[in-house]
């Protein structure tokens, strides 16, 4: 984890963030609201040795400061204050609801140094009791001191009274309103760094060439552009646009010395948007002036005709049982470079027919003119996939931002490697638009087994998304 993951995930969690921090503030005022309050209250007053009025003697500094020896009885006696003779003395002079026990524990003395001011501060549950423990306690102090030298030589003149004060000194509202917003700040970032590293998900570029070991040639995003087919009407936006360029760009030198001719596009699961990512490049491809055929080879779930809006009648299924030819089956895109051939008729052994040696040589035949793409199942639910990837120059494995699984993308990689295929790089699909690349995404956890069905023949529902069709 560097500085610059520790701030990305800052930055895709920050809303998360200031709501654990406003709802921990606001449990730190709530605890504050059912403590009990303390208040308290402060009196002082200055030690004297002498009798009778000879205390009173001198100036009012030499008072305060008084000698050496008042100083030291100052000193020496402020343990007495918190004693349990002097709580007894409190307890019977004055109403507090306090027992002579739990006195001294709401008492605090101290001494000014180089003078004999004694200070002394009491706490209570009501401002009332705060004040009357702390005038009590000064006039009870001075009687025990008498007591335990058998004369009245000590004294303490009241200086200052204790006044009521007006707000409680805990729980304070401030610290515990600050600590509140810490906590819920640092259990919110516990909360996203756990979901971060038990997290199975691919969610950025690291994840995803971790998992598979090669490079990712581009991250589309997800936009009305690619979900609805804007982009064969020029409508795509700057992003997507941009997005799609910079793959077409890098898959042209993924391999300078013999650049690819045939290329199969897969993914792992359905749903993942393979089908849109191949129409959407191979026509940025056309655009570019680049003869290009499209081949929809998924015999299983054919999505192409309907992306281009063409008919589906006769296609792929046709030409490799030798009902037709090429000439019959392929279609021009209007009047641009990019030429489909669609799946046709649904075939019972979609698996026999990709793996044919009819259906090699028709990819061979094609690339000698056109750069091929194949746009074939999902390599887990079915074998496909992984059949025609050893006919063709590589592959491009599809992945869709945090819903494809690591282990998903690792087993995939592991099924085109077993057959000695090649995999030219990886698309990160249906990414958010903010931060697009770089930026850790939010969280979803979604089922995926049940897509597996109809790949399987279980169901016919058929998707309403034209991007999520595989």
């Amino acid at each position: 984890m560097t500085l610059l993951d520790f701030i990305r995930i800052t930055r895709a969690n920050i809303i998360l963030l200031v709501v654990g921090i406003i709802v921990g503030g606001l449990l730190g005022y709530g605890v504050t609201l059912v403590q009990p309050k303390t208040y308290a209250a402060t009196s002082s007053g200055y030690v004297t040795l002498g009798k009778g009025d000879d205390s009173t003697n001198g100036s009012a500094g030499d008072i305060l400061s008084g000698d050496a020896a008042a100083q030291s009885k100052a000193k020496a006696y402020l343990p007495l204050i918190t004693s349990a003779p002097v709580a007894q003395k409190i307890a019977g002079t004055t109403k507090t609801n306090l027992d002579a026990a739990s006195i001294p524990g709401h008492l605090s003395a101290s001494v000014e140094d180089g003078s004999t001011l004694l200070r002394v501060q009491a706490t209570a549950d009501s401002p009332e009791d705060a004040v009357e423990l702390a005038n009590a306690s000064l006039k009870a102090t001075a009687d025990t001191v008498n007591d335990i030298d058998g004369s009245q030589s000590v004294r303490v003149i009241p200086l200052d009274d204790a006044q009521k004060p007006g707000s409680p000194i805990a729980p304070s509202l401030k610290k515990y309103v600050l600590l509140g917003a810490l906590a819920g700040l640092v259990v919110v970032y516990i909360v996203v760094f756990m979901r971060r590293f038990m997290d199975v998900r691919v969610r950025t570029t690291s994840d995803l060439e971790e998992a598979t070991g090669v490079g990712v040639l581009g991250v589309l995003p997800k936009t009305n552009a690619l979900d609805q087919n804007r982009f064969l009407e020029d409508q795509a936006d700057h992003q997507s646009e941009e997005s799609l360029r910079q793959l077409r760009t890098n898959l042209r030198f993924v391999s300078v010395d013999q650049p690819p001719r045939s290329i199969i596009v897969t993914s792992p699961n359905p749903g993942e948007g393979k089908s849109t990512v191949t129409a959407s490049l191979a026509h940025a491809f056309a655009k570019a002036g680049q003869p290009t055929v499209l081949i929809d080879a998924d015999l299983r779930r054919p999505t192409i005709a309907k992306i281009f809006g063409i008919d589906n009648g006769v296609g792929l299924s046709q030409i490799l049982s030798g009902q037709v030819g090429i000439e019959d089956a392929i279609q021009r895109f209007r009047e641009s470079e990019l030429y489909v051939i669609p799946a046709g008729r649904i075939p019972p052994n979609p698996s026999e027919l990709l793996g044919s040696a009819k259906m090699r040589k028709l990819v061979e035949e094609l690339s000698q003119e056109y750069l091929v793409l194949i746009d074939v199942p999902p390599l887990l639910p079915v074998t496909d996939g992984s059949l025609l990837s050893t006919g063709v120059d590589g592959a491009i494995l599809v992945t869709k931002v945090g819903a494809t699984r690591k282990d998903q993308t690792e087993g995939a990689m592991s099924m085109i490697n077993k057959v000695k295929g090649t995999v030219l790089g990886t698309v990160m699909n249906m990414a958010p638009s903010k931060g697009i690349g770089s930026q850790y995404y939010g969280f979803g956890y979604g089922g995926y087994r049940s897509e597996y069905k109809s790949y399987y023949g279980h169901s016919a529902k058929e998707a309403t998304s034209v991007q999520e069709k595989s």
